[in-house]
């Protein structure tokens, strides 16, 4: 079943130009998509609520103030200057080896930098050493899907695609930054695994948080994308026998 506009989205092929992936999504019956989850076994999710005031992983909120300035300087100057950063973050590691944070962000240092093996390393050690940082699976996760693996992911998550399962029970209300990225990535799982209606359920959940963050773009995109191979598989000429 397609839920996009097909065609509107030959239309865009044909022309040549990059279809308009937010706005060929915006046509999509909601309700259909919600129907259709309905049907399943795990049915719809639970509603979720988000915020954008802080709300600190529990070794990092224990850290001195200075220190965690000093991590919020790293962090801002890392997509620029990432080799100038790795020595303030080894220095922190050693001192501070509990803080997840800067373990993930020494394995942003080695993905900045082309250093693939270390980055690995760092992104899989912090999974399996912090099972409860969720930035750590999402990191991991992301590399896969970097590599077209994205058979992998569900292993990462212990096949669980929804936010309030890697918390504890109850918890009432999480940050909108854990919430971008967690649906961004399963999301993309859900397009490249040809699980179209539970995509589009991150989606709109991402369209409805943040509209305008480069997450949400990057899975109406995926999904588009996935569209269109489904489309190219349908036209491609079967082989015929000699």
């Amino acid at each position: 079943m397609s839920y996009i506009n097909t065609f509107l989205l030959i239309k865009d092929m044909v022309s040549g130009k990059k279809p308009h992936a937010k706005e060929l999504l915006a046509g999509v019956d909601k309700e259909k998509v919600l129907k259709s989850i309905r049907k399943t076994k795990a049915g719809l999710p639970k509603p979720l609520q988000v915020t954008g005031e802080p709300v600190e992983e529990a070794n990092y909120a224990r850290l001195p103030r200075s220190v965690k300035a000093k991590l919020m300087q790293i962090y801002e100057r890392l997509p620029q200057f990432p080799e100038e950063q790795l020595p303030l973050l080894l220095e922190l590691k050693e001192k501070y080896p509990g803080v997840p944070l800067i373990h993930n962000y020494l394995g942003l240092v080695y993905a900045y930098t082309g250093q693939i093996e270390k980055h690995f390393q760092t992104i899989s050690e912090t999974a399996e050493n912090f099972p409860g940082y969720l930035f750590g699976k999402i990191a991991l996760a992301e590399y896969y899907l970097n590599r077209n693996e994205h058979q992998k992911v569900p292993a990462i998550f212990d096949n669980k695609f929804e936010l309030y399962q890697h918390f504890p029970p109850n918890t009432p209300v999480f940050h909108i930054s854990e919430a971008r990225s967690f649906y961004c990535v399963t999301g993309i799982y859900y397009a490249r695994a040809n699980k179209l209606p539970r995509a589009l359920l991150c989606y709109f959940l991402l369209e409805t948080i943040d509209p305008d963050h480069a997450a949400t773009q990057r899975l109406a995109d995926e999904i588009i994308l996935k569209e269109i191979d489904k489309l190219m598989q349908k036209i491609k000429p079967k082989k015929t026998r000699r």
